[in-house]
């Protein structure tokens, strides 16, 4: 793995170090002649774009936890050294403050704390694309060239060269998801080498190119592996259906007028994930609250596409510190010595909204400690806590996978659009499901039965649900719920949300050699 690892780098070649931007040099100059000769340098590479993912996403820096702080109901927890700044940023969506803090020691006021969560985080490097553009690079050198083994070696099927390819394009459209939600704008390319600057495209066109690429290859993928160990790590036919819903979703929030043909286009895609996947397939399904443990230690039936790793490889992120399940546990279960208590609190008031301490909910007793409403350091959510380790802990407890999509997400987002299209019936249907898996109350309608409500009982759903995820800050963006203080703690302005402040700033070096780029003015 090691080996092939260093040929992904050694094949791309991102921004910083091009003579053009984008500019790649040929595989054939780099790898040699023996590479893409057989079925097992194509799989080798398909890895490969796994891994780049893997390591771009979860192991360098803390971008999927920042899906659930920003403008979110946290705060570092009280009395907790050292104190965890970095959360209060996110969450004030400060980020001048948390990318531009320094700790320089030859510096006057310099503070210990910020020199210890910036190391520990790295915020920083969220700014600089250039992992995510190797991940996309490598996609599409592995979308062109596997049609070229399958002339060398007979054993590759056209079944198989659809597979891999089908597998090279999700791996695009999923990086690209990602860029969008963070960055707007971004460039978007397909072909294997590009040689020329690139401007930024529209995030809405780079979503609709998405969701027609995906529509393309969904039928080349199975529906699962029957080796588990493939199974959620790598592309499925469900991968492919719930991203091209949140890609609908996150289309519908930006281009309102064109909004109830996404909604429509959710049903139609919730439909083929439940009715096939599950019903007639069986290959998803929801498994009962005692098995959640299950789920969460991956690759079951209830995961629709995940991050592989494993802490007996060495597969895991460069600090703790980037990990929310890190984040919520005591130190001391993590690292023996350490503090009994958590670095990141949620506000008792919002829990108490979530969770009513007078209605009953199975994931209370199956996610949380006694102490959950407590903001002092006290609390802990186990919802990602590897249990099989045992009391033991330590780092090997934090080895689940990382999750990008599951089935009750798409559950639930398919219950979104159905309540959006006035289908009440069935809306409900779909978040009674969720409930009842929890243990929780079904939803029953006020006397006014009013949409407003169905549609507010499947937000807050989908809070409880994938708290931990990274959907938070994405779902208030996509809904406009970002600027409104009756579903946003820390809301942005419309104001500001309008000039780009729900989007991430890049890095400058992406202005290195492109004359097209522009960057995110509004936190220039």
């Amino acid at each position: 793995m090691k080996k092939i690892f260093l040929i992904g780098l050694l094949v791309i070649v991102a921004f910083g170090s091009c003579r053009k931007f984008l500019n790649v040099e040929p595989l054939d100059s780099l790898s040699g002649n023996n590479f893409w000769k057989t079925r097992q340098d194509v799989e080798a590479y398909t890895n490969d774009v796994y891994r780049l993912f893997r390591d771009g996403f979860a192991m360098r820096t803390s971008i999927i936890m920042m899906g659930d702080l920003r403008c979110a109901p946290v705060r570092y927890s009280n009395g907790l050294f050292p104190a965890r700044q970095d959360f209060n940023f996110l969450a004030a969506n400060d980020l001048k403050k948390l990318i531009a803090a320094k700790a320089d020691r030859s510096l006057p006021g310099y503070d210990p704390y910020t020199e210890w969560w910036q190391r520990n985080s790295r915020w920083d490097l969220i700014s600089d694309w250039q992992p995510v553009y190797k991940v996309i690079q490598a996609a599409n050198i592995l979308n062109e060239k596997v049609a070229d083994v399958a002339k060398i070696d007979n054993s590759m099927s056209d079944g198989m060269v659809k597979k891999y390819k089908a597998e090279a394009v999700f791996m695009r459209c999923l990086s690209y998801f990602f860029l969008i939600r963070i960055f707007g704008d971004v460039p978007y390319y397909t072909n294997a080498y590009n040689e020329v600057p690139l401007p930024r495209t529209s995030h809405l066109e780079v979503a609709k190119k998405c969701i027609a690429e995906l529509e393309a290859i969904k039928e080349a993928l199975p529906w699962t592996y029957e080796d588990p160990a493939l199974r959620t790590v790598r592309a499925m036919r469900g991968s492919v259906l719930a991203l091209e819903m949140h890609l609908n979703m996150w289309l519908a929030g930006f281009d309102m007028e064109n909004k109830t043909s996404y909604y429509q286009e959710v049903d139609r895609l919730g439909n083929e994930l439940t009715d096939i996947g599950e019903t007639q397939m069986g290959a998803y399904r929801l498994y009962p609250l005692s098995q959640l443990n299950v789920v969460f230690g991956g690759r079951s039936q209830e995961g629709l596409f995940e991050i592989a790793q494993n802490i007996n490889y060495g597969e895991t992120s460069a600090s703790r510190r980037m990990t929310y399940a890190a984040c919520v546990l005591y130190n001391s279960l993590l690292a023996p010595g350490e503090k009994n208590t958590s670095e990141l609190a949620y506000y008792t008031d919002y829990l108490k909204q979530l969770y009513p301490e007078d209605v009953p909910d199975g994931r209370i007793k199956a996610w949380f400690d006694a102490n959950m409403y407590k903001e002092d350091g006290t609390a802990q959510i186990f919802k990602f806590y590897n249990i099989a380790m045992g009391d033991q802990g330590g780092a090997a407890a934090l080895s689940n996978n990382y999750f990008i999509f599951r089935y009750p997400d798409a559950l639930l987002l398919h219950a979104e659009a159905l309540a959006e299209l006035g289908e009440k019936d069935r809306a409900k249907d779909l978040l009674n499901r969720i409930r009842l898996r929890a243990e929780a109350p079904e939803y029953i309608p006020a006397g006014t039965d009013s949409d407003q409500d169905l549609k507010d009982a499947i937000f807050w759903e989908r809070c409880k649900e994938l708290m931990g995820e990274g959907h938070y800050y994405y779902d208030l963006v996509r809904t406009r719920k970002v600027y409104n203080p009756d579903y946003c703690y820390n809301p942005i302005t419309y104001g500001s949300f309008v000039q780009g402040a729900w989007m991430w700033p890049i890095n400058e070096k992406a202005l290195r050699n492109n004359p097209y780029m522009t960057l995110n003015t509004y936190w220039r």
